[in-house]
């Protein structure tokens, strides 16, 4: 006997303020709630930084720091965040920055916002092999998805959903992204490094290792925490 489920996916794009990593603040956001044939709800808006646009994101998005004054902040909208996403898989072109941008916003709330996610890159690697560039412009552009209002929101959203309609009609066998899916949502090893790891700091601190009884095995004092613990995690094992 067969099972019957509906999978719900929103698919999103943040752009940020251009501030160091980990210290940057979302500037817009649009989210598509998508039930796999229509948009069923949809949320754009631009969002108060509470600081600074770097030079090189204002060029780039369009998006003033005028423009962001009378923005909501984002402790306005995180309830609607919340209900627009709840019971989906979110799905993002580099669906890593998007995660880590809701993920350290809220984090400043009190908040722990945990949900599945989609990368539409390494899908489109495999199932549109061979492009010159797997960035979304460049992709779209050769692959025929038109990008309107690039490097905003709400236009790159949209280019990423018509992306991922494409890529689930290359899904001849239903299985690639139901694969994807569960490799970036397992419980395994790689996917446990990537929670202890993804909300530590980029900042100096100290760093303890400590074994099952709690006793101190290593300790450093190190300019970077997350860039170290990363390169800890990362390294192959010496033969």
């Amino acid at each position: 006997m067969g099972y019957l489920f509906f999978v719900l996916y929103t698919i999103i794009d943040i752009e940020g303020n251009g501030a160091p990593y980990r210290k940057e603040s979302i500037i817009e956001i649009a989210i598509f709630r998508y039930d796999g044939h229509v948009i069923t709800d949809q949320f754009i808006s631009l969002v108060n930084p509470e600081s600074e646009i770097s030079p090189f994101v204002q060029k780039l998005t369009g998006i003033t720091q005028k423009m962001v004054k009378t923005a909501p902040k984002f402790h306005e909208i995180a309830k609607r965040i919340v209900e627009i996403t709840e019971g989906t898989i979110l799905v993002g072109h580099n669906i890593d920055f998007d995660y880590r941008m809701l993920r350290q916003s809220f984090k400043k709330l009190g908040y722990e916002f945990k949900i599945n996610t989609l990368d539409t890159i390494p899908l489109a690697k495999k199932l549109i092999p061979d492009q010159e560039s797997y960035s979304l412009g460049k992709l779209c552009k050769s692959i025929g998805i038109p990008l309107v209002d690039e490097h905003r929101a709400s236009g790159d959203a949209r280019a990423t959903l018509e992306l991922f309609k494409l890529l689930k009609t290359k899904d001849n066998s239903k299985e690639i992204i139901q694969q994807h899916h569960e490799e970036s949502n397992s419980n395994n090893y790689i996917n446990k490094i990537k929670d202890l790891t993804q909300d530590l700091p980029a900042e100096k601190g100290f760093v303890y290792f400590q074994n099952a009884s709690g006793a101190i095995l290593f300790q450093d004092y190190v300019d970077d925490i997350y860039k170290f613990s990363k390169k800890v995690f990362n390294a192959k094992p010496k033969k």
